[in-house]
C-alpha cells in the first residue's frame, strides 16, 4: 500500500460510472457531448443482459464538456466520477467485482456503487482500512461537488469473484441513522414492492414524501416501508388519485 500524500503521482485518469437506474440518462448526454466507448459494467457476468438497469463506465479524462455538464446540470443520482492512477481495465474489473457484497447477517445484495447517494455514504462511513479495501485502486469517488478520498489506494492484482467485500456492521449502523439514506431506500423499496404506487408519482415527489416521512416517523425500523406504503395508499384514496 502507498500513501498518495507522500508519493509523486503519475498523471491521474478520470473515469465516469453511469447509473442505469437514474431517471436522467447521463449516458445519453455523454454521447451527445461527443463521448464514446462506454462499456457495460456487468459484461462477463450473469447480469450481462440486464440492459435496462446496466451501469456503464467510460474514460472522461479529456472530456471537459461532459465534466462541465456533470457539475452544472446532472441530477444527484446520475453516477460517479473516479480519479485514479490505474488503467481503465483494472478499475473496470474492480467495480465489476463489487456487483454484489456481503451484508451483515443478511446474505449478499447488489451494491449500488453507481448511485452516489448510496455509495459515497458507504465509503465515507468506512474507516481508512475499510475504505482502502472498498475503493481499491481509486483515489477519489465524487459526484456533484461531493467527494470521498482514499488515502491508501491498493494496487489492482486480480479480479475477485463477487461477492467478496463484507459491508462493515458499523457502517450499516451509521447509515441507519442517516435520514437521506433511509428516504432513498424507501423510494427504492417502494419501486420493488408496489410498482403501481411508485409509478403514480414523479420520483422527485416521492423523494420529498419519503424524506418528510422518515423525519416524522418514530416506529420500528423494520416497518418503515410498510407504513410508508400505507400512508401513500391513504393519500391516494383521499385524493382519488389515479395515474
Amino acid at each position: 500500500m502507498r500513501s498518495v500524500d507522500n508519493e509523486q503521482k503519475t498523471q491521474l485518469k478520470t473515469y465516469a460510472i453511469f447509473n442505469g437506474t437514474s431517471e436522467e440518462n447521463a449516458l445519453k448526454h455523454f454521447y451527445r457531448l461527443g463521448g464514446n466507448d462506454a462499456k457495460p459494467l456487468w459484461s462477463g457476468t450473469v447480469y450481462a443482459e440486464w440492459h435496462d438497469v446496466m451501469p456503464y463506465m467510460a474514460d472522461v479524462s479529456d472530456h471537459a464538456a461532459f465534466l462541465n455538464w456533470e457539475q452544472q446540470e446532472a441530477p444527484d443520482d446520475w453516477g460517479i466520477i473516479i480519479t485514479t492512477e490505474d488503467t481503465f481495465e483494472n478499475v473496470f474489473k474492480h467495480f465489476r467485482s463489487l456487483t454484489q457484497v456481503w451484508m451483515p447477517a443478511s446474505g449478499h445484495a447488489f451494491f449500488r456503487f453507481y448511485d452516489p447517494r448510496f455509495s459515497l455514504n458507504v465509503a465515507q462511513y468506512c474507516n481508512d482500512e475499510q475504505r482502502s479495501d472498498l475503493m481499491g485502486p481509486c483515489i477519489c469517488w465524487n459526484a456533484k461537488k461531493r467527494s470521498v478520498t482514499n488515502t491508501t489506494p491498493t494496487p489492482f492484482l486480480n479480479e475477485k469473484p463477487f461477492p467478496w467485500w463484507d459491508v462493515p456492521k458499523d457502517v450499516i449502523e451509521k447509515m441507519s441513522l442517516d435520514k437521506s439514506v433511509l428516504a432513498m431506500n424507501l423510494v427504492k423499496g417502494l419501486a420493488g414492492e408496489r410498482e403501481d404506487i411508485y409509478l403514480s408519482y414523479p420520483e422527485k415527489i416521492l423523494e420529498y414524501k419519503a424524506t418528510r416521512f422518515v423525519n416524522r416517523y418514530s416506529g420500528d425500523d423494520q416497518s418503515y416501508l410498510a407504513n410508508f406504503i400505507i400512508q401513500l395508499e391513504k393519500e391516494q384514496q383521499r385524493l382519488g388519485y389515479t395515474r
